[in-house]
């Protein structure tokens, strides 16, 4: 049996209220297809993948089981219930990664545009520096806000970058993060990283690499495909 190296997580228990589509968010259609299978698909295919682990809401993961197997989607080892955030659901994966791991690259199923260029160089990034974050550049002015929303003072975007997934670590510097005391209400897991002290490397990312949330992220990704 191959020896698995690198384990990719898929948070994919988000309910997609937001979206208004009458389905669970993993099941929206895009162009007919599952949400979720986008980013199955590709990291299926990509060889620097060996396993994945679907984090879903719990009444999904029959759904979702069922789903790989119509797919052939054979590196997915395991399905687990979600967590009502998503570090609880990437922490109930990471319970399922199997002994030998040496990288866990993390990918929000919400995010179809994933390309196997970035799954690689991510892994590459985590193996050199420990933990690394795909990112792009801010285009806008930013605001910093003060009390009653006036603007503290404008902020060099020169050295703004907006966080994507995916995000890869060696597998010791996450579980570490993960095992630290307190239940922070953190939105990614580089901050989780870089709230117990470890250093993260930013990676380029990519402007179609979008994250579907409302009603116009799922026009635009139409548009994109």
């Amino acid at each position: 049996m191959r020896k698995v190296r690198t384990v990719a997580i898929v948070p994919s228990a988000g309910r997609g209220t937001r979206l208004g589509a009458g389905a669970r968010k993993p099941f929206v259609r895009l162009a007919g297809k599952p949400l979720v299978a986008y980013a199955l698909k590709a990291l299926q295919s990509c060889g620097s993948v060996d396993a994945i682990i679907v984090a879903a809401e719990p009444s999904c993961v029959g759904r979702i089981e069922r789903l790989a197997r119509r797919n052939r989607f054979t590196k997915v080892i395991a399905v687990v219930a979600g967590g009502k955030e998503r570090s609880g659901s990437v922490r109930n994966c990471l319970k399922r990664v199997p002994p030998g791991c040496e990288v866990v690259l993390i990918h929000d199923a919400a995010r179809p545009f994933l390309k196997r260029r970035m799954i690689e160089d991510a892994v590459l990034a985590a193996r050199r520096f420990g933990a690394c974050v795909a990112a792009v550049p801010e285009t806008d002015t930013v605001k910093l806000a003060g009390r009653k929303m006036s603007v503290k003072r404008t902020l060099d975007r020169n050295s703004i970058f907006r966080a994507q997934t995916p995000q890869a670590f060696r597998w010791a510097i996450i579980k570490a993060a993960y095992g630290a005391g307190g239940k922070p209400r953190l939105t990614d897991d580089a901050a989780m990283v870089e709230r117990a002290g470890g250093a993260v490397r930013i990676i380029p990312g990519s402007y179609r690499n979008i994250k579907i949330t409302t009603r116009e992220d799922l026009k635009i990704a139409e548009a994109f495909l």
